[in-house]
């Protein structure tokens, strides 16, 4: 029997716009810890503030547009919200003082939550069902790709460059995304006049996919335990002494997730979650371990590699099992669900870890959100792993 085709026009474009927004995000996120201390001269606290109102903004956005999304239509959510996204990086500029920073990050969140909603939507109707595992690790590698550039130019610009070089590669990244998703085609959904006043109507179910709950809730607590480490990894590897080597972190991570995308959609496809996931969850808690004590770059390095894995298999893995238990008719609003508790989870972290690095320092702080990680396989175990051992739940084919 031949196998469905998987490289289509909407799946080849959605990828090349998710590597350069990544890029994009990840030029302003792991820059912006840096920043706010040393330009604005504001404390840990402030600066995990400054990265969680943009992710406040990017959870309203989807609570706002994610069921509603198939009324005005994917390619024009995405269209019209990555073009707002990229006039609103050139504020960045003349963010000069701390509120008006949070302002630039909150507007930027709401135009980047919607379109990265439509993205994976679009993505989601691309996929054939008995490939979703792999297309998802196929695109997913975009993210990977664009997480390890992104951060190694920003970090490598806080040393050699301006942040004002920063905020030039962002907002040409954002460009080139928006020129990608203006190829797009999108078959839009017919409703009738009941199911479009409903999907109109504010209610939990708009908003809400309950079948999505469970791993969505266990990627909350996993990607609280990462979220300071996304935030925080460049002024603890000044701390410590190895500036250089933390410029390389993440193209270790995304070593890892570029390995576990290749491989790992196939290991879920033919084996099930528990064993795509399980190994993962405890190399990451390795990984962090070995962070908060690192004293050279190779330790450094190492627990970079280590994390990436689960970083990686949690969000192909988790968006796959969420798109297979919802109708076809609710895929946005199941991914939607998803990537509201992982920002959700980006939101509090950094916010949190602020606060915990200023009572212990950044190295008790990592590990101490390293057994939050554990704390998020045991959630896994007891809500999906074991359950889901006794009594597989079917694809739902609605």
């Amino acid at each position: 029997m031949a196998k469905e085709r998987l490289f289509s026009g909407n799946f080849v474009l959605c990828t090349l716009a998710s590597f350069f927004y990544t890029i994009m995000f990840f030029m302003f996120y792991t820059g912006m810890s840096s920043y706010t201390t040393e330009e604005l001269g504001c404390s840990t606290i402030i600066a995990g503030m400054a990265a969680s109102t943009f992710v406040l903004g990017d959870l309203l956005s989807r609570i706002i547009f994610g069921r509603r999304m198939e009324l005005y239509g994917k390619k024009r959510v995405c269209v019209t919200f990555l073009a707002a996204g990229t006039f609103v990086c050139l504020f960045y500029f003349q963010a000069h003082d701390f509120y008006t920073l949070l302002f630039v990050r909150f507007l930027h969140g709401l135009t980047y939550g919607a379109m990265t909603a439509a993205i994976n939507t679009i993505i989601a109707h691309a996929l054939p069902a008995s490939r979703r595992g792999e297309g998802m690790g196929y695109f997913m590698l975009s993210i990977s790709l664009g997480s390890a550039i992104g951060p190694f130019l920003c970090m490598w610009l806080e040393q050699n460059g301006t942040y004002d070089d920063i905020f030039t590669i962002g907002t040409a990244a954002s460009m080139l995304a928006l020129l990608c998703v203006l190829f797009l085609k999108d078959s839009r959904m017919r409703f009738t006049p009941e199911e479009e006043a409903d999907i109109r109507r504010f209610r939990l179910s708009n908003i809400i996919e309950r079948s999505s709950i469970p791993i969505s809730l266990v990627c909350l607590v996993f990607f609280f335990s990462y979220s300071g480490v996304l935030t925080f990894i460049s002024p603890y590897g000044r701390e410590i002494g190895l500036a250089e080597a933390s410029t390389y972190f993440f193209v270790f991570i995304s070593i890892a997730t570029l390995t576990a995308r290749l491989l790992g959609g196939r290991v879920y496809d033919r084996h099930g979650e528990n064993v795509a996931l399980i190994p993962f969850f405890i190399l990451f808690f390795i990984g962090m371990v070995m962070l908060s004590r690192a004293d050279n770059p190779y330790v450094l390095l190492t627990a970079g590699l280590l994390m990436g894995f689960n970083v990686a298999q949690m969000v192909s893995v988790g968006q796959s099992l969420v798109v297979k238990r919802a109708s076809r008719a609710r895929y946005s609003v199941a991914i939607s669900t998803f990537n509201n508790f992982l920002d959700f989870a980006y939101c509090i972290g950094p916010i949190v870890f602020g606060f915990v690095v200023e009572g212990i320092g950044y190295r008790d702080g990592f590990l101490a959100f390293s057994f939050v990680s554990v704390a998020s396989l045991l959630l896994y175990l007891a809500i999906h792993g074991i359950p889901e051992h006794r009594h597989p739940t079917p694809e739902n084919t609605d």
